[in-house]
């Protein structure tokens, strides 16, 4: 979209820190209103379009990403500083998520029908036709994110969700890679013409001021927000969504230290897992959501050891290069203030500015007890060992964890009695339970939860991640006494959708 001033901001080259040369347009309040109205305009005929119609538009445009997939790669590459190899896989991702939820649309399964059958004799009172079916929300706000210039931003899970239910979708882009979105955009508008539907289905605003954001979130047609960034941020546009007159859903994918629990059998393993460790708390910089930020482990000959391989292995570490000079100089801020607290024992890595040292933290359980600040995350390669005395110690500090992401537990057989008592405290904190692995990967499949209680995420009961992300953007809708000739396909007695519908309660 063109902008309707003449300001314009450059993206960065993340390895010299240079600015690029193309310059992007900063879009504003009149270019949000612009996209909005549009795509109030044609969100009912885009909700009223045909699950096969709409299932075609995400199998375009991920054929279309894969056929700029060189372009794509090459500027998120300069953009991120990710490598090559990543970025290739993560167009894959990215893709593949597409044409799953092209799979969910085709199934009718996000339809939801069910029916409860009339019964005009029932006493006191006759029991009315009532059938059930969701539909989409309306216009959708969508966030990208820093650390995954494709999986997470202008074609990620958020938007292939949203168009999935069949909502229109506006992308703020994230200043962190905007020659990259702008290459997204093309193939989404490129699959739109080829499908010979709306532009207004998809709009991508860019833009490095926070006015366009909160614009966004607080303009009267966007029926919903998808977000994925940090706890301030989401937090500041959360409580905008609230305040509005007409509060709308705010789905938030925040911050979260994913704990890692390592019981005192399965640490006799303490080599491979010292080594897995590192791996994942490293792996992409530290910049996934997903890193194990804390692992807790028991007072132990074995932990000591799994200690002294960690931190032999964070030495060997070569200098991270992350996304931003923002987020370098906030890991940087961070790092210091924690190695300055007493009762820590801080390893690093070489750095050689602007790359950043990893760090790897080591305290017992009291000292994480009296320091609140421990529990925030911190986004980059860098990770905590919390001591325990014993196992109560250790079960003690997992009722006070905050929401987040992921649990992680290590385990033997002989550690079940141990594990059994764990899992309990690790439910009622996290969105997805981990054993014997790492959380660091996140599958896009039917039974993933990517979410958590607060502030892993504003909206505990739905995930970002997977087929069940569909749900964010739709709403039921209940049709009593409609006769046959009004009602949706979805809930017609004749069945033309040949999809799954539930009967009295009974699936069919």
């Amino acid at each position: 979209m063109n902008s309707q001033n003449s300001q314009v901001f450059y993206a960065t080259n993340a390895f010299t820190g240079e600015l690029l040369t193309t310059a992007f347009p900063v879009h504003g309040e009149m270019e949000v209103n612009q996209a909005a109205e549009a795509a109030a305009k044609i969100a009912r005929s885009f909700r009223r379009l045909s699950n096969e119609k709409r299932a075609n538009l995400l199998c375009s445009i991920a054929s279309e990403l894969e056929a700029r997939r060189e372009d794509i790669v090459a500027c998120a590459h300069l953009e991120t500083a990710l490598p090559q190899a990543r970025l290739e896989g993560e167009v894959g991702r990215t893709a593949n998520q597409l044409r799953l939820f092209a799979d969910v649309v085709k199934s009718g399964s996000y339809h939801q029908a069910i029916f409860d059958t009339p019964n005009p004799e029932r006493q006191p009172l006759p029991k009315p036709d009532i059938r059930r079916q969701q539909i989409a929300i309306g216009p959708v706000a969508v966030f990208g994110a820093s650390n995954f210039p494709l999986a997470f931003s202008a074609a990620g899970g958020d938007t292939a969700s949203a168009l999935a239910a069949g909502c229109p979708v506006i992308v703020k882009g994230h200043t962190a890679h905007p020659g990259t979105s702008q290459i997204v955009a093309e193939c989404i508008e490129n699959a739109l013409n080829k499908e010979d539907l709306p532009s207004a289905i998809f709009t991508l605003l860019q833009g490095n001021k926070r006015e366009l954001g909160q614009a966004l979130v607080t303009h009267p047609k966007i029926k919903a927000v998808g977000f994925t960034g940090s706890v301030s941020g989401g937090r500041a546009l959360f409580n905008l969504a609230q305040q509005r007159p007409e509060p709308i859903p705010f789905y938030g994918e925040l911050g979260a230290i994913n704990p890692t629990f390592i019981l005192p059998e399965a640490m006799k393993n303490n080599a491979s897992l010292a080594e897995q460790f590192v791996a994942s708390m490293t792996m992409g910089c530290g910049q996934f959501c997903t890193k194990p930020g804390v692992v807790f482990a028991l007072n132990t000959p074995e932990t000591q050891a799994f200690i002294e391989t960690a931190q032999a292995l964070i030495r060997q570490q070569s200098p991270s290069t992350l996304l931003t000079q923002g987020i370098r100089e906030t890991y940087e801020n961070e790092v210091v203030k924690r190695a300055a607290d007493q009762g820590i024992n801080v390893t690093y890595s070489q750095a050689d500015s602007p790359n950043v040292a990893s760090a790897l933290f080591v305290t017992d359980s009291q000292n994480w007890r009296t320091n609140p600040k421990w529990e925030e995350e911190i986004f980059g390669p860098q990770s905590v060992i919390v001591v325990c005395k014993d196992f109560e110690d250790l079960l003690d500090l997992s009722e006070t964890l905050s929401g987040t992401l992921t649990a992680t537990i290590h385990a033997t057989e002989a550690d079940s009695s141990l594990a059994e008592q764990l899992i309990p405290c690790l439910e009622e904190i996290a969105g997805r339970l981990v054993f014997n692995g790492w959380p660091t990967g996140v599958e896009v499949g039917y039974a993933m939860v990517h979410g958590g209680p607060y502030p892993a995420s504003t909206h505990a009961a739905s995930t970002s991640v997977g087929a069940e992300a569909i749900h964010r953007w739709l709403r039921p809708v209940a049709y009593q006494a409609l006769p046959e000739s009004l009602l949706p396909d979805s809930l017609k007695t004749s069945n033309p959708l040949n999809i799954q519908r539930a009967i009295d309660g009974k699936t069919s």
